[in-house]
């Protein structure tokens, strides 16, 4: 077809690419058909046909298109334009195109991976990219919103993660704020005397694990001068957006007001209270949990001797580990599993059996779960050290006649068990942290079913976090290692950003229609970024504003908005009409 030659056809010009996706898309879809219907329609200068558009090949054939034919917006007819959309989206801006002239349709994940039928799905995909050219049409050619990044940063959480995240931040040159919840730094890490895998791994492991060479000191947060450490202090409000927040903490001294441009929350993870199980019976003193096992053996190694049960102080003979204690089962806790329960499990069993040589040490568990590089060597080692494992679930723990019983299965045996014990020991599991769930409500974060953190696709560009990383134990179960591992990468984007000193984000955001707007405060009173204010019109009356920082383009302004004043930018009501029309009209008719 004939190149148009006027001034806004030429503004108009749209380049249409198909993507094959290497069959995934043409498997399913006949592109040939929907070329041939689209490629006469007003606007449309080129359609073309790739295996992988997201491939270097597929990116230096749309940068020679748009070179070739000089097309000012783009449809793509491909995949999710969520992950490869962008690399597709980025290949045209180096050629020119602006950003915001460009619309990707879904029609592998929408279409070809739902609909068998090969001529309905066409039919199908079909309209889905006639609605992307009638929206393209509308769209306006705009800049990116550029945002300025404070150089400070907050830390939430003073554990192993948040101690390393400040220590890596603060060796970066810039000023942090370490803000912990209890009177103490460290964490529950901290607490521990042994971990797997450093168990076994030498003279280390002679000391407890807050002395390993791994684990971040506290004595090196509390001498550095760009760290400003806050014990005992929690989180009374936070303001602002992206690059500026500002930061109100009620501290012992008082309330405490500072701004940062960037925050790690690293709120860790509580263990499960197993008080709320009555059939453990929890509340026998020689009915404990892992974390409780480990005082008795951090307490035998400083004053020597042996392990006492708490109740008369005895040494015990039979000990009974219960693995799972409120995880991996809703009805008695958390669904998911906790991650690190068995290894550690392991390690306190084979601790028990070399200091009590004559003890008969049983683990009783669904089935064990070792996520980390060695734990099956570590499973054998325990074996053979005389660890016995027993598959099957615990019906009951309970006291009669001054002795303890555990009352269990055995599935590989095919047997019930009843065993006396000196000692069980409840391995609990791990749930989101004390007072987690108001962090993530002033951060507006989301969470998973579990109510841990959820984490953005790292496949997004690290600005969409928009200055708010999670890390550790915040995210959901983790061992000390990758933890540690989660703070240091969060640190590392931490610090990329505040030497940039600007980052550009996407102008998805609220508008305010002047003409339309009656300033009647809805969409103040319903946006919980508190991105929209309400100022003079100069003409004696009031209308909204927004700010394009805080703002996070969630929509909800529009909907409150009686007079249709609000709109998010790129999804107007007139661009959302002809995306409608374009999949409802017969496309190429």
């Amino acid at each position: 077809m004939a190149d148009n030659t006027d001034n806004d056809s030429a503004k108009s010009s749209i380049g249409l690419y198909l993507c094959r996706c290497n069959g995934e898309i043409s498997k399913y879809i006949d592109l040939d058909r929907i070329a041939d219907n689209l490629k006469s329609i007003e606007n449309v200068k080129v359609v073309g046909i790739h295996d992988a558009l997201c491939s270097r090949e597929g990116q230096t054939f749309l940068k020679e298109e748009k070179e070739k034919h000089g097309f000012e917006r783009a449809v793509i007819g491909a995949c999710s334009p969520n992950i490869q959309g962008i690399i597709v989206g980025k290949a045209l801006e180096e050629k020119g195109l602006n950003k915001y002239l460009f619309e990707q349709v879904n029609i592998r994940e929408q279409c070809a991976w739902v609909h068998p039928d090969i001529d309905k799905a066409t039919a199908k995909a079909l309209a889905l990219i006639n609605g992307g050219l009638r929206r393209v049409l509308t769209l306006e050619p705009m800049e990116d919103v550029e945002i300025s990044i404070l150089p400070s940063a907050l830390v939430i959480g003073g554990g192993v993660t948040g101690m390393q995240a400040a220590l890596d931040i603060a060796a970066a040159g810039f000023k942090v704020y370490l803000l912990e919840r209890t009177e103490e730094l460290g964490g529950r890490a901290y607490k521990l005397s042994m971990t797997f895998p450093t168990h076994n791994c030498g003279i280390c492991c002679m000391q407890y694990c807050k002395e390993c060479v791994f684990t971040p000191k506290i004595e090196d947060v509390l001498q550095d001068e760009k760290i400003e450490v806050m014990l005992n202090s929690e989180i009374e409000s936070i303001e602002g957006g992206f690059g500026n927040r500002h930061i109100t903490v009620k501290a012992p001294d008082g309330p405490r007001e500072f701004d940062v441009g960037t925050i790690i929350v690293a709120t860790g993870s509580k263990t499960f209270d197993p008080s709320d199980l009555p059939e453990l019976n929890y509340s026998s003193p020689d009915v404990i949990t892992t974390v409780e096992l480990e005082q008795l053996i951090v307490k035998q190694r400083e004053k020597g001797g042996s392990i006492e049960r708490p109740s008369d102080g005895k040494v015990p003979k039979t000990i009974n580990f219960i693995q799972c204690v409120g995880s991996r089962d809703r009805a008695k806790g958390n669904l998911h599993c906790s991650l690190v329960c068995c290894t550690y499990a392991i390690g306190q069993a084979r601790e028990l059996v070399k200091l009590i040589p004559d003890a008969t040490v049983y683990i009783h568990y669904i089935d064990l779960r070792g996520p980390y590089r060695g734990f099956e060597e570590f499973y054998d080692a325990a074996k053979q050290e005389g660890v016995q494992f027993v598959r099957g679930r615990i019906s009951k723990i309970y006291s009669t006649g001054g002795k303890l019983f555990v009352r269990a299965e055995d599935t590989d045996a095919g047997a019930l068990l009843e065993i006396e014990s000196d000692l069980v020991v409840l391995s609990v599991g791990q749930e989101p942290a004390q007072g987690s769930e108001k962090i993530v409500e002033m951060l507006h974060l989301q969470t998973d079913i579990d109510e841990f953190i959820k984490d953005i696709n790292p496949m997004f560009p690290p600005e969409f976090r928009r200055g708010i990383y999670a890390a550790g134990c915040a995210q959901g179960p983790k061992g000390i290692r990758y933890s540690i591992d989660d703070a240091k990468s969060a640190a590392s984007e931490v610090i990329r950003l505040m030497r940039d000193g600007t980052v550009k984000m996407p102008r998805i955001t609220a508008k305010a229609d002047e003409f339309r707007c009656r300033g009647c405060g809805r969409c103040v009173d319903v946006c919980q970024f508190d991105a929209i204010t309400l100022i003079e019109d100069g003409k004696g009356g009031q209308i909204a504003k927004v700010d394009e920082v805080r703002c996070e383009g969630c929509g909800t302004c529009t909907v409150a908005c009686c007079n249709k004043a609000m709109t998010i930018i790129g999804y107007a009501i007139p661009q959302v009409i002809a995306n409608v029309m374009g999949l409802v009209e017969e496309a190429g008719q």
